[in-house]
């Protein structure tokens, strides 16, 4: 236990992929859409393979090991770790290309009733090479345009291989080729939710925020105001949201004229803006409250108004901790705006709870890779504009 509490991180995230990729399915065929099917682990998805990706596969292997015995010398570990860097991205593409292949010659044998679906062995590879991707970016100390660089270098392999067709015969894709009018809707829906919800958060929150700097007292109402917000479980909230604009809308015929009714867009983005005012808020008085009062005292004896202070000095300097506020507020909306479709607000979660009620998770899954990207790019887009912020108050 000594000798493996020892080993670098590295070692044993690399250890605990190859493990998984052995022991969990790689894909799992089934004859139909909705029958349960029977996991296939890699090396019985290999064995139809042709002898190219065999060798493929045997290199790709040789370079993990060599990696591994590298890494637990104390020299040279930059470069294996660099080494490693290359075999993540490999691995994903080789693994991802590997199950398009099989499930086009599965989907062959079958006339196209088959589904072979990327399994739990694929997933949590993924998962185990992404964390020792970014544990092998942290050894090699490479800035942060180059890991945002290397990460979209990862995702074009990809979306090349989607591209080319190489993943057509896959389940999922096969999802979208029936429904294809139906998803890049549902995405539309899902990014418009998103933007109102963020216009609003950001028309309330950013005032509210500064207002709570200004005032600190304000701070024992708001505050526990919008945590009281966030201990409500998004279904009930929607439905006292569904209660009280139906109510509305028998008082004021005009509200439901104007799309504004108990079920569909606006209860949904009224909600999304309820959860979304914490972390904004929060992070805005913060951010501003951090300041030393000895900046605003030399802007105020330098003749500045307090509105040329506020944006000309304060807001700058916050701007940092109002990223992250920003950050988390949509990662957040982003999640959450899949649960709205259950009241009839559109977007990806309507591909997903229809999937999850027919029993065809392919169509969940479908649903829910967008989301996960959106996701990603939204971290990796505020992780960036954080980082130059900080950088160009420095300069």
């Amino acid at each position: 236990m000594s000798h493996f509490s020892k080993l670098p991180s590295l070692v044993i995230l690399v250890l605990a992929a190859m493990l998984v990729l052995a022991a969990l399915p790689l894909v799992s065929s089934a004859p139909n859409r909705l029958l349960s099917g029977q996991g296939l682990s890699v090396w019985q998805v290999s064995e139809s393979m042709g002898i190219l990706w065999k060798v493929s596969l045997l290199v790709l292997s040789l370079v993990i090991v060599i990696s591994v015995v590298g890494l637990c010398q104390r020299s040279w570990q930059t470069f294996f770790s660099a080494l490693v860097l290359v075999a993540a991205a490999f691995s994903l593409w080789c693994l991802t290309a590997i199950s398009g292949q099989f499930a086009a010659e599965a989907n062959s044998q079958t006339e196209g009733l088959g589904r072979i679906t990327l399994s739990s062995g694929y997933w949590l590879t993924a998962l185990m090479v992404w964390l020792a991707a970014n544990d092998a970016l942290r050894r090699v100390r490479a800035p942060t345009w180059a890991s945002h660089l290397y990460w979209l270098t990862v995702l074009a392999g990809l979306l090349g291989l989607l591209a080319y067709g190489a993943l057509d015969s896959l389940s999922s894709l096969k999802e979208y080729a029936n429904r294809q009018e139906d998803f890049w809707r549902a995405l539309g829906q899902h990014i418009h939710i998103i933007a109102l919800t963020t216009l609003f958060t950001l028309t309330i929150g950013l005032p509210l925020g500064v207002s709570v700097h200004r005032h600190p007292s304000w701070a024992n109402r708001v505050f526990p105001l919008l945590n009281l917000v966030q201990t409500i479980p998004s279904i009930a909230l929607f439905g006292l949201l569904i209660a009280v604009l139906a109510w509305l809308g028998r008082l004021f015929p005009l509200l439901p004229a104007w799309g504004i009714q108990g079920i569909g867009l606006a209860p949904a983005v009224m909600a999304l803006t309820f959860y979304s005012l914490l972390p904004l808020t929060r992070s805005t008085s913060e951010g501003l409250s951090q300041l030393p009062q000895a900046l605003t005292d030399s802007g105020r004896a330098m003749g500045l108004s307090d509105s040329q202070l506020f944006w000309q000095v304060e807001l700058p300097l916050a701007f940092p901790v109002i990223l992250s506020g920003l950050k988390v507020m949509l990662i957040q909306t982003i999640g959450l705006t899949a649960v709205a479709a259950l009241i009839g607000a559109g977007g990806l979660g309507s591909l997903m709870f229809e999937g999850l009620f027919s029993s065809a998770l392919d169509l969940v899954v479908l649903a829910v890779i967008p989301i996960v990207v959106l996701t990603w790019l939204a971290n990796g887009v505020f992780m960036m504009l954080t980082a130059v912020s900080r950088q160009w108050i420095r300069g």
